[in-house]
């Protein structure tokens, strides 16, 4: 909750140009353009970005130039200095390496102007996921989700199985979407597969040290409470050091 607002808000009143790696689909990216904002966004998937450039389309002329970048998080170059640099919805727990997460946060740090901040936010794993988890595979698929499609009497269902490696501290987790009608029937079906890492509050804490940034704030939430031993989200606030 409150996740989408926050980033825009930040883009709004640090007054941009904002950096988001991993736009996808311009989900935040499109709305801080129509606040006035100048974005550019870099994502991996082709796909998303044609999504991104289709609903920029409809939405026609901004108050904010929209720009967006085939590439890669961890490995681009840009010219522009930014002000602000977006790593939104735990993208961040989808680069699975030590090398790959430094090799982002370094990439940032060198477009970011001298006032400029990075935020970003990591999934927290709690030790009782861990110790639930761990060694443990699922061998069918549990339903984890249903959503109606709006406009339609159609719904998504999403069918689920995981498995925990917490030696490389990895989660991965296998969808099975379907798409059914109101009688049932399954319209439409897509699999896919997710792999993220987690990372621990020292970890990050020792990790935007080394890649020459100093945490401005850390929070447990998007409405900015302090992170805590209870908090399901680590939000930080970097500035450069």
């Amino acid at each position: 909750p409150g996740e989408a607002e926050f980033y825009v808000g930040n883009a709004v009143r640090c007054g941009g140009p904002v950096l988001e790696l991993g736009c996808g689909t311009g989900r935040l990216a499109l709305p801080m353009a129509m606040c006035g904002v100048d974005v550019t966004g870099i994502d991996l998937s082709r796909r998303m970005l044609a999504i991104c450039r289709a609903r920029k389309g409809t939405v026609g002329k901004t108050r904010g130039r929209l720009r967006v970048i085939h590439g890669d998080m961890a490995a681009f170059e840009c010219a522009d200095r930014f002000r602000l640099a977006v790593i939104a919805y735990r993208g961040f727990n989808h680069l699975l390496t030590p090398e790959r997460q430094r090799a982002c946060l370094q990439c940032v740090r060198r477009c970011l102007d001298a006032k400029g901040r990075c935020v970003l936010n990591v999934w927290v794993m709690s030790a009782l996921d861990i110790a639930r988890h761990t060694g443990y595979a699922s061998t069918r698929f549990v339903e984890s989700e249903r959503i109606p499609i709006p406009g339609t009497r159609r719904t998504l269902v999403d069918y689920c199985r995981t498995e925990c490696d917490a030696f490389h501290q990895r989660f991965v987790e296998e969808h099975r979407v379907q798409e059914i009608s109101v009688r049932g029937n399954v319209l439409h079906e897509q699999h896919f597969r997710m792999e993220r890492v987690w990372c621990t509050p020292r970890e990050m804490d020792n990790l935007v040290r080394l890649c020459g940034f100093e945490a401005e704030a850390v929070f447990g939430d998007f409405d900015c409470t302090p992170f805590g031993p209870d908090s399901r989200e680590m939000i930080w606030v970097l500035r450069p050091a």
